[in-house]
């Protein structure tokens, strides 16, 4: 049995480098991530494979709505056709990014869910639930998918009995109301949006990646260009920043790119937050450079 298709598997299954089929694409701007819709491959000069070829041998398939490093979206309604023509599981891991379903305005991003065998989305990520919280549909239950799992015993187990996790999303549900939860994702994606035109703005940055919900991928340019000391230039900018203790950021790596990522997440995060942030990356960013 074949493990749940990705993208890094399903280039290697092909016999390709990941980095290279990027290169071959010439994708990098419109899917500067980790994970490069696979929709790509069929329109490859180079490489003739196609989708369904890739997985013909495969038995599930999940799909990404916001992968955690960039929150890029897979194309469900393309390949999701191609699952159910092939009698292939489908599943959608929407963790993060599914919270936003809730906004008419981003449902277009699981367009195809319809075909969907299970789906879940981690309350505890961006939906005002506790830790933990994971909320998973399932279409209809199989002999190789089951929901009754074995408890874990006790001594194994962070907590002395069994947690009523559904509670706690029910007491969210029930205190915020659907308006008021609109209002918070919407909230965050506009100041996202908004620090996302500031990095446009200064030459300096650049956006990596399509920003979509509430994270944005950057990176300092070096100066002339020089690439060979764009990751070690914007690892040092990590440390700078988070040294403060003024803001936290974190990183990853997109198609070999040292890569910052900025977050909004917190109830009470407004715009003077992301405006002193963006400060203090600039601050940064200008005694780094001057020091080069």
């Amino acid at each position: 049995m074949l493990p749940f298709f990705n993208f890094a598997f399903s280039c290697s299954y092909c016999g390709l480098h990941q980095y290279h089929l990027l290169r071959t694409l010439n994708c990098t701007t419109a899917h500067a991530c980790t994970r490069v819709h696979l929709l790509a491959l069929s329109f490859s000069s180079r490489y003739k494979w196609s989708i369904e070829a890739i997985l013909m041998d495969l038995n599930k398939i999940s799909l990404k709505v916001g992968t955690t490093s960039s929150t890029a979206v897979d194309p469900l309604l393309v390949l999701g056709k191609i699952t159910k023509s092939n009698g292939m599981w489908f599943h959608v891991d929407a963790a993060y990014a599914g919270s936003a379903c809730i906004c008419p305005e981003y449902r277009h991003y699981i367009d195809g869910i319809e075909e969907a065998d299970s789906y879940n989305m981690n309350a505890h990520k961006w939906f005002l639930t506790n830790f933990d919280c994971s909320a998973l549909w399932v279409k209809e239950c199989s002999d190789s998918v089951t929901l009754n799992k074995p408890r874990v015993p006790k001594k194994q187990s962070k907590a002395p009995s069994t947690l009523a996790q559904s509670l706690k999303l029910w007491m969210v549900l029930r205190l915020y109301g659907l308006e008021n939860l609109q209002s918070y994702i919407r909230n965050h994606i506009e100041l996202a949006k908004h620090f996302e035109e500031l990095v446009s703005q200064d030459p300096r940055f650049q956006v990596v990646a399509p920003r979509k919900f509430s994270l944005v991928c950057f990176c300092l340019l070096p100066p002339h260009n020089n690439e060979d000391c764009a990751n070690k230039l914007n690892h040092d900018l990590l440390d700078a920043v988070n040294s403060t203790g003024k803001l936290f950021i974190s990183h990853t790596v997109l198609s070999g790119k040292y890569t910052l990522r900025f977050a909004v997440g917190a109830p009470l995060t407004e715009e003077r937050h992301v405006n002193a942030a963006w400060k203090v990356l600039q601050g940064k960013a200008s005694v780094l450079l001057q020091s080069l």
